[in-house]
C-alpha cells in the first residue's frame, strides 16, 4: 500500500550566523517529524535517530530531561546548507498513537521506520542521503543504511559496540553485583530464546511484560556485528565524559570496521554538550536546553559530510 506523506504547516527561522531554512512538521503513518530545509538548494539530507527510552526528536526525554541536542544539531546542519529530518520514535510524543499496545513494539519497528523515513526523503527530492544516528540510534541506524543505494554516509553518536543486554549487565554491576548478575541470567535466557517469568522485582522495568518483548528483540542485535555490514564511509563519534557510553565503545565498533573515522570530543558527554566527568554535574547539562553543543561536534560532522 503507498504510504501517505502529509505535510502540516511551515515557517521560516532565521540565522545569525549561518544561512536561512525553514522548518516543515511532517507526519507519515502516524509518526510525526520536523524537515529543515535550508535555503539554498541541496540534494543531500541527514536523517536523526533519536537514543534510548521516551526520547523524542528534540533529543528530549519525556522522564524529566530537557536538553534540545538533536533540535540544535539540526538547526546547525541547516544552517550550512543541508536539509535535516529528526522524528519522534513510534510511541513517542507526537508519534505515541503509531503504537496501539506497548507489548507489540519491536526493535525492528524502529529500524522499518527509519527506512520509511529514508524513502520519504527521497521522495523529496534529496538524492543523497547520511544517517547520524545517536545511542540507541546508532544501531537503528546503522541497519537501516544496509543495502540502500541511496545512503552515502552513517554517523554513529555516542552508539554502543556491544550488545544492549551486555551493556545493561555492564552498568548494573556498578551499582549493584547481585542485580547484575540477576539480570545477566535473565539477559542468557531471553537471548536463547526464552520469556522470562520469574525474575528479582528490582528488576521489573526490565523484565516486566510490559516491556520484556521489545528488549527481548533489542538484544538480539550486536552493533560491532551489524556495522560490519555496511560498505559506505562511517564516521563514529564520542566524548570523553559520556557517563553512559564510554569511548571504549566506540573503539570497538571501529575494531569492527577498520576504515571509519573516529573521533573522540575532548570533554563531550552524552547529551552531545561540553561536561566534567563529576557525574552529578554531568547530568544538570541533560536538562539544560540552553547549554550549546559540544563546539567541535557540527564541525567535524560537517567535515566528514563534504567528503561524500
Amino acid at each position: 500500500m503507498k504510504t501517505l506523506f502529509t505535510l502540516i504547516y511551515l515557517f521560516i527561522i532565521l540565522s545569525a550566523t549561518g544561512q536561512q531554512f525553514t522548518e516543515k512538521e511532517v507526519e507519515m503513518d502516524k509518526l510525526k517529524g520536523t524537515l529543515s530545509i535550508p535555503e539554498s538548494k541541496t540534494n543531500i539530507a541527514i536523517l536523526l535517530i533519536a537514543g534510548s527510552g521516551p526520547t523524542d526528536r528534540n533529543g528530549n526525554n519525556a522522564l524529566g530531561f530537557t536538553n534540545n541536542s538533536l533540535k540544535m544539531a539540526a538547526h546547525e546542519l541547516s544552517k550550512t546548507g543541508y536539509a535535516v529530518l529528526r522524528t519522534d520514535k513510534r510511541g513517542i510524543a507526537a508519534s505515541k498513537e503509531a503504537v496501539e499496545y506497548p507489548t507489540n513494539l519491536r526493535f525492528e519497528h524502529f529500524v522499518e521506520d527509519a527506512k520509511s523515513w529514508l524513502n520519504f526523503l527521497n521522495q523529496e527530492g534529496y538524492k543523497k542521503l547520511i544517517i547520524a544516528g545517536h545511542s540507541q540510534g546508532s544501531l537503528v541506524g546503522m541497519m537501516a543504511a544496509q543495502d540502500n543505494e541511496n545512503v552515502v554516509g552513517f554517523i554513529s553518536l555516542a552508539g554502543l559496540a556491544e550488545d544492549a543486554g551486555e551493556a545493561i549487565v555492564r552498568q548494573l554491576g556498578a551499582q549493584s553485583p547481585v542485580l547484575a548478575e540477576d539480570a545477566r541470567v535473565n539477559m542468557d535466557s531471553m537471548k536463547a530464546g526464552y520469556t522470562v517469568k520469574k525474575f528479582n522485582p528490582y528488576l521489573i522495568s526490565l523484565f516486566g511484560p510490559a516491556i520484556q518483548p521489545f528488549l527481548k528483540s533489542y538484544i538480539s542485535y550486536s552493533p560491532a556485528e551489524e556495522i560490519k555490514k555496511l560498505d559506505i564511509p562511517v564516521l563514529i563519534i564520542n566524548g570523553t565524559t559520556d557517563i553512559q557510553i564510554e569511548v571504549s565503545q566506540a573503539d570497538s565498533l571501529k575494531k569492527a570496521y577498520p576504515k571509519a573515522d573516529l573521533l573522540i570530543i575532548e570533554g563531550m558527554n552524552h547529551v552531545l554538550k561540553d561536561a566534567p566527568a563529576d557525574p552529578a554535574a554531568n547530568m544538570a547539562t541533560y536538562n539544560n536546553p540552553e547549554l550549546p553543543l559540544s563546539d567541535d561536534l557540527i564541525t567535524d560532522m560537517i567535515t566528514f559530510i563534504k567528503k561524500l
